[in-house]
């Protein structure tokens, strides 16, 4: 039986999704599919995961055989980046899917970039309410929107840069 949970997560957030979706799978559900928001699983007491998440622009047959090879599974992926894979949790010999600081340093790049990029995207997109500012209510409304979006996209820019910053130190 599927069963459907909503539940959003911050491109900065991965290791939180990757911690909620392994604390789901120690109860029994298991992730099959991601959308929007919406986790359908499904349900196996007799088997327990271990997620990870991979941000990746081209994902090619090649990279899939490749985090296969190293005993990572496929899930799902979301809106063609955001790659889930998922391992035994009782196979303590599979690596993490970056091991080094490097390579998690620059999927943090890849975000920042892309976030980046759509961050100004929406603000280029706003210039003709703001050029054209009458007062009105749904004007309001919609402006109001875009500010908790902004604020939103300024915290999650943040946090991916301090993120980078956290792990070239090391």
């Amino acid at each position: 039986m599927a069963i459907r949970k909503f539940r959003l997560f911050l491109a900065s957030g991965l290791e939180k999704e990757e911690q909620w979706l392994t604390a789901m799978s120690a109860k029994g559900l298991h992730m099959k599919k991601y959308k929007l928001g919406f986790y359908t699983f499904e349900e196996d007491k007799n088997k327990a995961f271990v997620y990870q998440i991979d941000f990746q622009r081209i994902a090619t047959d090649d990279y899939i055989q490749l985090y296969e090879d190293a005993g990572w599974n496929y899930v799902d992926q979301s809106i063609g980046l955001f790659h889930y894979f998922r391992t035994d949790a009782s196979n303590e010999s599979v690596p993490k899917i970056y091991s080094d600081y490097e390579s998690v340093v620059e999927s943090y790049k890849g975000m920042l970039r892309f976030y980046m990029i759509l961050f100004a995207i929406l603000l280029l997109s706003q210039l003709g309410g703001l050029l054209t500012w009458k007062w009105g209510g749904l004007q309001i409304f919609t402006m109001s929107l875009t500010g908790a979006v902004v604020v939103l996209y300024i915290y999650m820019l943040i946090a991916l840069k301090r993120k980078i910053n956290f792990y070239k130190r090391d």
